[in-house]
């Protein structure tokens, strides 16, 4: 699968096929990806991982805004996953790309085809322990 995601302004060193979907929200003009976001060393908000954690996961969002057209098909199969502490997910981001003036997303829910300004990322503040 063809991935530039990386060369996307704020996306360097980020994971996005090692993390998880959390929710996708359309709205008029704007779709929203919330993730739980795997960061690479290298990146600026990156942190070692606690203990027991295998890496650096944030809460964030991948956010298209001015939205023109958006084709998203696949949804009558999106199932989450259950892990053990009841947490849900919707697997992670296959490929993020560019495509003739827009954005091909694909996932284990579905394949998204959207024309909209570059997307943006957001990533919430580390959690204090």
């Amino acid at each position: 699968m063809h991935n530039d995601y990386p060369t996307f302004p704020g996306f360097k060193n980020v994971s996005l096929e090692d993390s998880y979907v959390l929710d996708i929200a359309v709205h008029p003009g704007v779709l929203t990806l919330r993730l739980d976001l795997l960061l690479l060393p290298g990146h600026p908000e990156y942190l070692p991982p606690l203990p027991g954690e295998r890496a650096c996961f944030r809460q964030a969002r991948v956010v298209f805004s001015s939205v023109r057209d958006l084709h998203w098909a696949g949804q009558s199969v999106i199932k989450p996953a259950i892990d053990a502490s009841g947490s849900a997910d919707f697997g992670s981001v296959d490929s993020l790309s560019s495509l003739h003036g827009g954005y091909k997303i694909l996932g284990d829910w579905g394949e998204i085809i959207l024309r909209s300004d570059a997307p943006s990322l957001s990533i919430d503040p580390a959690p204090t322990p």
